[in-house]
């Protein structure tokens, strides 16, 4: 049976909240799932869930490691080792134990669950239970993300949306603002982005507008947990 973004998120949910993610809608980032958690020292651990294009019944999922939760962004200074998959950070003896003869090939490093089946849910979470620890705790990887420019500019750009919100400051003429609020994001959020990127002299678009928003949104949310 096909496996739908709703029925992914919905067993695997109540899993990832006990770990302390917090689910978020995200319809513009090509995956079937965004949960995110707010760790120590100003980063952001996001796991973004995809459903398999030709296995209708299998997913993946990635790690980010970030002072954003843009997950995927490793463009410039941003370090490519903050996104990896789970299942990457297994040993040889984990990986042949959590394998559950998915669609890869056995013993591969890249494995892919089946979301129609409540062990492979399980062994899924349990990987993010194991794995979860060994990403995050990598000194060398957390002193780049902390060093990178490109970083620290996205983490003010959000920074600074959320301070034109906070003080109810907005312009008058935008061109970029979605159509409606946008994964239950209220509209000022988009405003407040268009703002910032112009007043930056950033590329500006309907794309980057929404990701700006919804990047600071979320880091706003998790702010209050």
């Amino acid at each position: 049976m096909r496996l739908s973004k709703a029925k992914l998120i919905k067993e695997v949910k109540p899993g990832l909240e006990k770990l302390g993610f917090k689910e978020f809608k995200d319809s513009k980032n090509g995956m079937q799932g965004l949960f995110c958690k707010k760790l120590e020292e100003g980063l952001y651990l996001t796991l973004g869930l995809t459903i398999h294009r030709f296995y209708e019944s299998f997913f993946t999922s990635d790690y980010y490691l970030s002072k954003t939760t843009i997950i995927g962004a490793t463009w410039g200074d941003i370090p490519n080792d903050s996104y990896k998959r789970p299942s990457f950070l297994l040993t040889k003896e984990e990986r042949s134990i959590y394998y559950d003869d998915g669609v890869n090939v056995k013993g591969a490093y890249d494995i892919w669950w089946n979301g129609n089946d409540k062990k492979s849910i399980i062994n899924f979470l349990t990987v993010i239970e194991l794995t979860e620890s060994r990403f995050i705790n990598q000194d060398e990887l957390i002193k780049q993300i902390q060093s990178s420019k490109d970083l620290i500019m996205l983490f003010q750009y959000a920074e600074k949306v959320r301070e034109l919100i906070a003080k109810n400051a907005f312009h008058n003429f935008y061109k970029f603002l979605p159509k409606k609020e946008l994964d239950d994001i209220p509209m000022v959020w988009f405003k407040a982005s268009e703002d910032v990127l112009t007043e930056a002299k950033e590329v500006i678009n309907a794309y980057t507008v929404v990701r700006l928003a919804a990047d600071a949104y979320r880091q706003n949310e998790l702010s209050k947990i």
